[in-house]
């Protein structure tokens, strides 16, 4: 019970206190090097991560991300740094420069069969309104690789076809996409395809599952659907 005894298991107290709390400083410097060296770049290497990224830069600084696309096709100018390029053109609403972009990222020798240039070119002409150059495409896509078409290409492939007039064969490529497209814009768009052909019930069968679809649904799926909800919405009054 000495004033002495009782000091030293004070100390003993406090240095194993210290000891094992610089264990644990030093066992979460360890795994915090792991995060930033290891996981983290593979994480941001991720398409979801690169747009995330590019949405954050882009709130910050609109316009930013463009100017670094641009530079870096001025400085490298390879067909990824052009394809990256003609993307932001596209978020822009710049589809004539989209397809330029395109078509010199895919005049090399391989450039036809480069299933991700294909796709974005279809894409840009089907946005810059030349439909049967998107169709095209869209079947030379096909060709090179059955599994390359995914639901987006699908849907603009039925966009494509709407553009020429083709309706009949928009609405059963629409009827194609619509149960595995993951989300509601092409349920969106074929019905107001089908309010332009005078199929007013089925255009307002779409336009309710539409909002039956986002009830109880999470918020950043909601969130995702905010357009297509809203053009529901105003069709349904």
């Amino acid at each position: 019970q000495s004033p002495l005894w009782l000091a030293a298991l004070g100390l003993l107290s406090i240095s194993g206190f210290v000891v094992g709390g610089l264990a644990i400083l030093a066992n979460f410097a360890l795994w915090a090097a792991y995060a930033f060296f290891v996981i983290l770049p593979d994480m941001w290497s991720s398409a979801p991560a690169r747009r995330f990224a590019d949405n954050v830069v882009n709130v910050a600084d609109p316009g930013r991300a463009f100017r670094e696309k641009q530079r870096q096709v001025a400085t490298v100018g390879s067909a990824d740094a052009k394809r990256a390029l003609a993307e932001e053109c596209i978020k822009m609403g710049r589809f004539g420069d989209a397809v330029e972009l395109y078509e010199s990222a895919m005049a090399g020798p391989l450039g036809g069969h480069d299933t991700t240039l294909l796709k974005g070119l279809a894409r840009a002409k089907m946005l810059s309104g030349d439909g049967a150059a998107a169709e095209a495409l869209f079947k030379q896509l096909k060709q090179v690789d059955p599994n390359a078409s995914d639901a987006d290409a699908e849907l603009d492939y039925a966009r494509a076809l709407a553009l020429q007039g083709r309706n009949d064969e928009a609405v059963r490529q629409y009827e194609i996409v619509v149960p595995r497209y993951p989300g509601e814009e092409a349920r969106c768009r074929f019905a107001l395809l089908l309010r332009q052909l005078g199929q007013d019930q089925r255009a307002l069968q779409l336009f309710r599952e539409i909002l039956d679809s986002v009830k109880g649904a999470p918020g950043y799926y909601r969130r995702r659907q905010t357009e297509w909800v809203r053009i529901a919405r105003q069709n349904l009054k």
